[in-house]
């Protein structure tokens, strides 16, 4: 998980949105704000690295051996492509 990536940016915006408020309505110093968020940047960050770790990637389906196309002995015995 990228630290920078818009789903950590959000999500540490959505917690950290009531410091987030109080210092765009001047009740909280810009200082305090900035560092509220950036710390809650940095525990989503770490609660979803550690998310993902637990979960892991979806499975992919896995074929068993390759499917290879049909080989045609007479080209000239192909079937009309349809229409």
């Amino acid at each position: 998980m990228r630290l920078a990536s818009g789903t950590v940016l959000g999500l540490a915006a959505v917690v950290s949105s009531p410091a987030l408020w109080q210092g765009l309505n001047g009740e909280l110093p810009l200082d305090v704000t900035l560092t509220r968020y950036l710390v809650a940047v940095l525990v989503v960050w770490a609660a979803l690295s550690v998310f993902r770790a637990l979960v892991g990637d979806a499975p992919r389906p896995q074929l068993d051996e390759p499917v290879a196309p049909p080989v045609l002995d007479d080209p000239g015995s192909a079937p009309e492509p349809l229409r």
